[in-house]
């Protein structure tokens, strides 16, 4: 029996109880804020520190359950301890169970907010949505931007956000069997009829993350990173590949 350090973020923490629960190994699961993946430097920063901080044989791996995030997880380095990572380019890879099915859906609907219980409960009022760039801004992010970078300038940037926003035309809730449902899912075709979008319920899938618990790492699904090497993101089917570390 092994023993795993899981750095997850909260939207995935019903999923990541769930099967870290039912697992042969001991997995110990630390949460981080949803949001830090708007800022895909600050939520690397933090993991790395994370990484840092675990002792030399704490634990036989590290697993990062997350995606390439926007970037916020390449250039995390392994240590002493290997890294293992799913290739996945966000969550929604892990909600639904493989990176097949995610672009399938991507390639019916690019442009789609993506809801679960998960993430509706542990939202901040930031958050766009699971795997979506936080397109709006409240009273206090605009009146900062006005003093960095002036009215005018202030003005373009809400004017393209809004243009970017436009091309979101579905919601979908997943539905991961965890929790109740029925208030957030509510919550999500709220969100769709107030936008004109098409709604739709998906049934989640977790087989990535089971395989990720269990150590069953399968070199097309997760990447492991050796001691002494670090995430780089790759433009092949793989997503992601381990380099050593200049």
């Amino acid at each position: 029996m092994s023993h795993f350090i899981a750095l997850t973020c909260e939207a995935l923490a019903r999923s990541i109880y769930a099967v870290a629960a039912a697992s042969p190994h001991t997995v110990s699961v630390r949460l981080f804020k949803q949001g830090l993946h708007n800022t895909p430097r600050r939520l690397r920063a933090t993991l790395q520190e994370q990484i840092d901080a675990i002792a030399p044989g704490e634990c036989d791996a590290i697993l990062l359950v997350y995606g390439l995030c926007g970037t916020s997880t390449v250039g995390l380095a392994a240590r002493h301890t290997p890294l293992v990572i799913p290739r996945a380019h966000d969550c929604i890879t892990l909600y639904l169970g493989s990176r097949e099915r995610y672009q399938e859906e991507f390639n019916a609907h690019p442009g789609t907010y993506w809801y679960s219980v998960d993430y509706l409960e542990r939202s901040d009022g930031k958050s766009t949505a699971l795997g979506a760039v936080d397109m709006t801004l409240d009273e206090d992010q605009y009146a900062a931007y006005v003093e960095k970078y002036g009215q005018e300038m202030a003005d373009m940037l809400v004017e393209e956000m809004r243009r970017w926003s436009r091309h979101y035309t579905r919601a979908v809730f997943i539905d991961t069997g965890l929790g109740d449902p029925a208030p957030y899912e509510h919550m999500a075709r709220a969100k769709a009829e107030a936008e004109g979008w098409i709604f739709e319920r998906k049934e989640g899938n977790r087989r990535l993350l089971a395989a990720l618990v269990n150590g069953q790492w399968d070199p097309a699904d997760f990447l492991v990173v050796p001691p002494g090497h670090v995430i780089q993101q790759s433009y092949t089917d793989g997503v992601m590949e381990a380099v050593p570390e200049s």
